[in-house]
């Protein structure tokens, strides 16, 4: 059995998902797209039947026109499943209910999740389920998904409208003005022998051939009887218009004069089917909903603080602050076990290799090579999973989207969208879905300055390595002022690409930003592990194959000529070719290589360091760095290693999105630039300040 599960953004879709499937899910990309959905299986109950759970991503309407909307909308038109959750917000109903309405335009097998009802009851809301039910003519279930409560009412629903047992009410879900129904009825007709009427409602597609839905019409077209469909639907908008044209003649010529007439009548459509929309939801409401007196609610107090125009910064900079701060403070003894861990196991891999009596160049594979490599990346995974941890309870708190409301006002400024906030957020976990997230802008101008200024944000790869060589050179609070610093220095890059891109090259004004603020509420421990642990899976996962390789390829380089000490080696030699750049900023050849081997993948770039400086056999990787170079270098390093270009798949992605190699090179040659760049001018300012390098 299959189920989609739909809902608008801030809705607790993905809490109820959560709380369904547990850690039974699977990520992946949608054929032909990058975005992403996510599917899981909820457990069988007594039935012994297993339910797929399919999570698609959040959108306020069927009409959409977004990318991963569209996702949404193109599953439910020409996927198989057996039924449709929609989950609504209890307290946000006016809001909620249109894409109810839509949903049930086209298919009747839609169970309703009244999510949240504890908060709405808490802010004087009350909901009558029940009279809901009966005027929408489908389940509705009251559910807290965040403290599971109503699930297993919700699943029982769901099975009995999907197996049929439990049949819908057939009537039309929206009572349409007349003359609008005396139109729809002849297109609906002549649809309904077609083969998108027959997998589709009739009535749902004539609705959209009104409103002029291209994508309906390619499909209707198909066969003569949804041509006709077109053709009449044509009609009725160009006697709408006061055209002279009869309804149900041989296709409209469409000049253009004639055709800016046709598609403002179909605009006028589209109003006037979405005003019958909302009068049907205004009359439900008044008739479902209940609303008490109440005191100001915790989220409106909390607001007037953590939105203040003055005070919302600070604190927004203080939190982002604590939260790096924990990530070091708790994170580092893990680190150093592992990192320990692996040293042991590498240790008695070579005793267990010399008892063997295998081949001299096995063994320092095995411990220079891999244990080395390997161990240098698992080290940080503790840091990335307490950082995510914390990610995830900004954001499930609700916190995150009123950064957002704050940050916007400083990306309006900048030139940059307000939807691209959330693409430079997600781009601290990996810019390659980053870049697929800007797909939100309607605006290619807009989606392809975001894709431009999206490297310069450090991914988590490149937070792990400045993570552990902060950690090396400023430890303890420190590290989280040197990290800020770095942040920080990479949002005054962000910021100052985009105003330069947009005053030359790419100008236009950003769109402002449209964002619903969910409630403040306490995230359960079950929503911060689950997504938690799905980005560091999805992380250690993705990188064996290149790390596996890369490894190989670095101690190769390392280990040939053999007998040649390492400073002798391949990797030495391609190292002294870029010596004349790295001696700029006292980098040695090592770590010029590293910074060349990243870009195939930046996990691989501690892997490289531990394998060049035999972190595997002569101590921890970060006290080999202390001693390789000042603390003056290695920030200079983080400054350059942090705006450095992109991994190899990010350098894919962006050419996906922007849909050109000239714009990628841009992209690519302005982040080389800025990185090594304003890394010599912080080294030369740094070293006036301090006095270092006489």
């Amino acid at each position: 059995m299959r189920i989609a599960l739909v809902g608008n953004p801030n809705v607790g879709k993905t809490t109820l998902f959560n709380a369904l499937t547990g850690a039974h899910q699977e990520v992946a990309n949608w054929p032909g797209t990058t975005v992403e959905y996510v599917v899981g299986r909820v457990r069988a109950g007594g039935d012994g039947a297993d339910v797929e759970l399919v999570d698609l991503p959040g959108t306020y309407a069927l009409s959409a026109y977004a990318r991963d909307e569209k996702v949404t909308r193109d599953f439910l038109l020409y996927e198989n499943y057996d039924g449709v959750i929609v989950v609504v917000n209890a307290a946000s109903l006016e809001r909620n209910l249109f894409l109810v309405l839509e949903v049930l335009e086209l298919t009747p097998r839609v169970v309703v999740a009244l999510n949240m009802v504890d908060a709405a009851e808490a802010n004087g809301i009350h909901v009558d389920a029940e009279a809901l039910s009966h005027r929408l003519g489908v389940p509705v279930v009251p559910t807290v998904a965040a403290k599971r409560k109503g699930l297993q009412e919700l699943l029982q629903m769901v099975r009995r409208v999907a197996e049929g047992s439990l049949v819908p009410l057939r009537s039309w879900p929206v009572p349409y003005p007349e003359e609008l129904r005396e139109m729809l009825q002849p297109i609906a007709a002549e649809v309904a022998s077609t083969p998108v009427g027959q997998r589709l409602r009739p009535e749902w597609v004539a609705l959209r051939l009104l409103q002029g839905d291209e994508d309906v019409i390619r499909h209707a077209q198909v066969v003569p009887q949804g041509r006709q469909a077109v053709n009449l639907a044509l009609s009725c908008c160009a006697q709408q218009a006061g055209l002279e044209v009869e309804l149900g003649g041989q296709a409209v010529a469409l000049d253009p004069a004639l055709h800016r007439h046709l598609r403002s009548q179909q605009s006028e459509f589209e109003l006037a089917i979405a005003d019958a929309k909302y009068a049907h939801i205004a009359e439900m409401v008044v008739s479902c909903v209940r609303r008490a007196r109440v005191k100001r609610t915790r989220t409106e107090v909390l607001d007037q603080v953590f939105l203040h125009r003055f005070w919302g910064y600070p604190l927004l900079a203080v939190i982002f602050f604590v939260a790096f701060w924990l990530s070091f403070i708790a994170s580092a003894p893990l680190s150093d076990d592992v990192g320990n861990l692996m040293a042991w196991l590498g240790r008695q891999a070579a005793v267990a290799l010399g008892h063997a009596g295998a081949a001299q160049w096995l063994q320092s594979l095995v411990v220079d090579g891999l244990f080395a490599g390997i161990g240098a990346v698992l080290s940080f995974v503790p840091y990335m999973a307490i950082f995510f941890a914390i990610y995830q309870i900004l954001q499930d708190s609700g916190y995150m989207a009123r950064a957002s409301v704050l940050v916007d006002r400083l990306m309006q400024m900048m030139g940059l969208h307000g939807k691209g906030f959330f693409a430079l957020v997600s781009a601290y976990g990996c810019n390659v879905p980053a870049l697929a997230a800007t797909r939100v802008m309607e605006n290619h101008r807009d989606r392809l300055l975001t894709n431009l200024v999206i490297p310069f944000i450090p991914c988590n790869a490149r937070l792990g390595v400045m993570a552990v060589m902060t950690a090396a050179f400023f430890p303890g609070t420190l590290g989280a002022f040197v990290m800020l610093a770095l942040i920080l220095i990479s949002l005054g890059v962000v910021a100052g690409a985009a105003m330069v891109y947009r005053r030359t090259v790419l100008p236009t004004e950003p769109a402002p930003l449209l964002i619903e603020l969910p409630d403040y509420h306490i995230p359960s421990l079950r929503n911060v592990l689950i997504p938690t642990w799905h980005r560091v899976w999805m992380f250690v996962s993705r990188i064996w194959t290149w790390l596996l390789w890369a490894t190989i390829a670095t101690w190769a380089l390392t280990y040939f000529p053999v007998g040649q000490p390492v400073d002798q080696s391949l990797a030495a030699r391609l190292g002294h070719l870029m010596a004349p750049v790295g001696q700029w900023y006292g980098f040695d050849w090592r770590l010029m290589i590293a910074i060349l081997f990243g870009f195939v993948a930046k996990e691989t770039t501690l892997s490289t360091l531990g394998v060049l400086y035999g972190a595997g056999s002569d101590g921890a990787l970060a006290h080999l760095l202390t001693q390789s170079m000042t603390p003056l270098v290695a920030f200079t390093y983080l400054v350059v290693y942090m705006l450095y270009v992109p991994c190899l798949s990010t350098v894919i992605q962006m050419r996906r999105e922007s849909g050109s190699w000239a714009w990628t090179a841009v992209g690519i040659g302005v982040n080389v630039t800025v990185a090594f760049g304003l890394g010599w001018v912080l080294e030369r300012l740094l070293m006036l300040l301090t006095g270092a390098g006489g």
